[in-house]
C-alpha cells in the first residue's frame, strides 16, 4: 500500500472540495424545436429556458397502517383478517427454464409476526417446510402444467390461502443432463 503524506492528502481534499460545487453549478438549458422535440443542453440556445434544479418534485406519500407496539402479543386479533396473494409467476404464465426452476413470490396484507409461517403448495402438496419468507426457489420441476398456492398459518393453523394459479413449465428436453435434485428438508 502506498503511503501519501498528510499534507498532500489535505491539499487534494481541499482542492476537490472547493472545485466540486463549481463543477456542479453549470446551468442546463431546455427548448422545443419546430418538430416538437424537446432538447436539453449545457449550451444556451435563443429559445432556451434554464432548468431550475434546486426545486425537488413533491412526492405525496400514502399513509400506511401502523401496527401497535405490542403487535406480537396480538396473534391475529386485528380488525382485518390477513390475506395472501401470489405476485409471480402470474396465472396461466408459460415459463421456460431448462433446469426446471420456478421462482415464486407472494405478498400479504399485513406484516407477518413471529408466529406466522408461509407455506407453498405445488400441485396441491407442500413444497419444503413452512418459512417466514414469502418467496420460494423451486428447482428441478418437471415440465408441464403445475398449480401453485401460498398459505399462511399461525401456530400451525391455516389462516389465509391465496388463489390457486396454473403455470406451464417448458424445458428443452428431458434427455438434457440435469444437476442432482435438491430436495427441501
Amino acid at each position: 500500500m502506498t503511503y501519501i503524506p498528510s499534507q498532500q492528502l489535505t491539499t487534494c481534499l481541499l482542492l476537490g472540495l472547493t472545485t466540486a460545487p463549481w463543477l456542479q453549478a453549470s446551468p442546463i438549458y431546455t427548448w422545443e424545436d419546430d418538430r416538437g422535440v424537446v432538447h436539453f443542453s449545457d449550451q444556451p440556445n435563443p429559445n432556451a429556458n434554464i432548468v431550475d434544479l434546486d426545486v425537488l418534485p413533491a412526492i405525496e406519500l400514502q399513509p400506511t397502517p401502523s401496527s401497535p407496539p405490542d403487535a406480537d402479543k396480538q396473534d391475529t386479533q386485528s380488525s382485518q383478517p390477513i390475506t395472501v396473494r401470489l405476485l409471480s409467476p402470474h396465472d396461466q404464465q408459460t415459463l421456460r427454464d431448462n433446469q426446471g426452476i420456478i421462482k415464486v413470490a407472494a405478498t400479504t396484507s399485513q406484516t407477518l409476526n413471529k408466529h406466522h409461517r408461509a407455506q407453498l403448495l405445488l400441485d396441491g402438496k407442500h413444497y419444503g417446510p413452512p418459512q417466514s419468507r414469502l418467496n420460494w426457489h423451486l428447482s428441478n420441476i418437471d415440465r408441464g402444467s403445475h398449480t401453485l398456492q401460498a398459505q399462511i398459518s399461525n401456530n400451525g393453523k391455516v389462516i389465509a390461502l391465496s388463489k390457486v394459479i396454473t403455470v406451464y413449465l417448458h424445458r428443452a428436453s428431458r434427455l438434457q443432463p440435469q444437476p442432482p435434485a435438491v430436495t427441501p428438508k
